[in-house]
């Protein structure tokens, strides 16, 4: 793509991830992406061939840009993979806590069968993979992928029941928090 071609692109995702905060995932309209984003109907088409594609690739965005600060504030590797992992998984929580549509959307788009938008999750998942492997240095490497598994799983999980208001975003934060420390003493014994 042109700088211009990606700089309407952007456009078009930060309009969507406005719309999505204003009026949830399922509320969403391609022609209202288009309105907002100043850009012509058939543009939006022909980035994303359709809503879940162009919900996906939001999604895609906004984790990209929880991944990016993450990575940014991060001290020392001397202190172990803990520090790190705790810090990235309680962003990631409050985050979501604050923009719940994200968070269902999050969940909707895990299941999807939309190629476009299983793409896109796929891409998520990716870069969730990278960042765990960076963060989880000191972990002998054939333990990450069972790590990364067991906090993605929590994680997820925490996301649900906050979500649906089967715990609080404090008590989600020690759950999460307990099995990241399990997982990691297991893993760097």
């Amino acid at each position: 793509m042109t700088s211009g071609q990606l700089a309407r692109r952007a456009k078009i995702i930060e309009s969507v991830t406005e719309l999505i905060a204003d009026v949830g995932a399922d509320a969403v309209q391609m022609r209202d992406v288009a309105q907002r984003s100043g850009v012509a109907l058939a543009t939006v088409y022909r980035y994303f061939s359709s809503k879940e594609h162009l919900l996906a690739a939001a999604l895609e965005d906004w984790q990209k840009r929880l991944t990016r600060r993450v990575l940014a504030g991060r001290g020392s590797a001397d202190r172990g993979p803990l520090p790190g992992i705790l810090d990235y998984l309680q962003r990631a929580q409050r985050a979501f806590h604050r923009n719940p549509e994200m968070t269902a959307l999050m969940l909707q788009a895990m299941t999807s069968t939309d190629p476009e938008a299983k793409a896109a999750i796929d891409h998520m998942a990716r870069t969730n993979a990278e960042l765990f492997d960076r963060l989880l240095e000191g972990v002998a490497p054939e333990q990450i992928p069972n790590v990364s598994f067991g906090l993605n799983a929590a994680l997820t999980s925490a996301l649900t029941a906050v979500l649906t208001g089967a715990l609080t975003l404090e008590e989600a934060l020690g759950r999460v928090e307990w099995v990241a420390r399990t997982l990691i003493e297991a893993a760097t014994q």
